[in-house]
């Protein structure tokens, strides 16, 4: 029974320490990143980037200043797509209306000289037989020009300071990597339990960016060199898929390519949950992971199931079994916690220094970051319990149908 409970205690110390030297080593190699790709000798060639945003839906608070986000970006050779389901969408009709386009004619010109080409408006009907997303951004690739050297991707949640398009395609236009991405931070949009523990879990994912081996590609920010693209064949590997950025991430590890990962440019996305709200978005991530990245699904298991198995039975050996030694593994792993919690903090006040606001925000998750990891690690192995056997599911409206391999069907449209 000893050797047992000391294999689990190892295990559960040994990921809790990992965890927090990744956070304390973060700023370190974040500096080395930037020295390497924003050195300001560096020659770089700007490639001709199409940056592609499936949207759905108009959010007050958030569709204006995210496409003013866009339109301003300090890059100096970009065009944009925004792609649709209906043209009834109404963002579609709010960015049709904001820009002064016709339906006939849906490209809208700068009028003033910037990086900036042009911005098009494309409709791609309702999915059949894939994502929505995917399937508006399956008609966003028919629309690519010979002069697209890098296809882009973001998605419509986050806001992106102006020098986000460069940092991302930087490494691609160095000739460092052929795909590159980052990540969110959700930042808190209320004092709702439920959005601050969602914010945490959140922050302990976008965290582990940056080693080569953990990178995985995220779609709400994330950049394809144009040939790697063609010769991955993205838009067929795109047909019959729920998950743009998992599939993508598969295709290309696969090839044997590398992903980068921008430590300095993740990016913020603000959120408010209900309870309800943060099981359905939590269960609906694990749900694509699960049929998409099975390895990645699997070391959720381990990694909460570790965590969570070594907790307990610490308090049980402690208060049921009267065995001190418990004391060893939960002292040691709450220290750690702390460090990391601590490590955690410094990271998004540097990451959003120019952002005061969004750093106080978040600064509302410090008594959850330090005194609750056991409580959001739980949620985090209930999320991926609960699509075990889970096969349909409901995302922005429609339900689908997912079978082994990743094969999707559209089964109903919410009207």
């Amino acid at each position: 029974m000893d050797w047992l409970l000391w294999l689990i205690w190892t295990v559960w110390m040994a990921g809790s320490l990992l965890s927090m030297v990744n956070a304390l080593l973060y700023r370190h190699f974040r500096s080395q990143q930037d020295q390497r790709w924003l050195d300001s000798k560096n020659e770089i060639n700007q490639k001709k980037v199409c940056w592609i945003v499936a949207m759905k839906g108009f959010d007050k608070q958030l569709t204006e200043t995210f496409f003013k986000s866009l339109i301003t970006q300090s890059y100096t050779n970009y065009r944009i797509i925004f792609t649709f389901e209906s043209d009834q969408d109404e963002g579609y009709t709010w960015l049709r209306n904001h820009l002064g386009v016709t339906e006939k004619k849906a490209v809208w010109y700068p009028s003033i000289s910037s990086g900036l080409e042009s911005v098009s408006l494309l409709v791609a009907g309702p999915a059949k037989d894939c994502g929505q997303k995917v399937h508006n951004q399956i008609t966003a690739f028919a629309s690519l020009r010979q002069d697209d050297e890098i296809i882009a991707f973001a998605d419509a949640d986050i806001i992106c300071p102006p020098e986000t398009l460069s940092r991302l395609v930087v490494p691609i236009n160095m000739g460092h990597f052929d795909v590159m991405t980052t990540f969110r931070w959700l930042i808190p949009g209320d004092a709702h339990p439920a959005t601050l523990f969602g914010s945490v879990i959140n922050a302990s994912c976008a965290t582990m960016g940056g080693h080569v081996f953990l990178n995985t590609a995220w779609g709400g920010m994330v950049a394809v060199e144009r040939e790697t693209f063609d010769e991955l064949r993205i838009p067929d590997r795109f047909s019959r898929v729920l998950s743009d950025d998992l599939t993508l991430n598969s295709v290309v590890k696969r090839s044997g390519r590398t992903i980068g990962f921008v430590r300095s440019l993740i990016v913020p996305s603000p959120v408010q949950f209900t309870w309800y709200d943060l099981f359905e978005f939590g269960s609906r991530q694990y749900f694509m992971v699960k049929f998409y990245s099975i390895k990645l699904y699997l070391s959720a298991y381990e990694v909460t199931g570790f965590y969570l198995a070594g907790f307990i039975s610490s308090i049980i050996a402690i208060t049921c079994l009267n065995n001190p030694l418990g004391w060893l593994p939960l002292v040691a792993v709450m220290l750690s916690d702390q460090v990391r919690a601590f490590c955690r903090r410094k990271i998004y006040q540097y990451q959003f220094r120019h952002q005061p606001e969004t750093v106080r925000s978040l600064d509302k998750t410090i008594l959850i970051e330090h005194l609750c990891t056991p409580i959001w690690m739980g949620l985090q192995f209930i999320f991926v319990v609960s699509v075990l056997f889970k096969n349909k599911i409901t995302w922005a409206g429609i339900r689908y149908r997912v079978k082994a391999g990743g094969n999707t069907t559209v089964l109903s449209h919410k009207s």
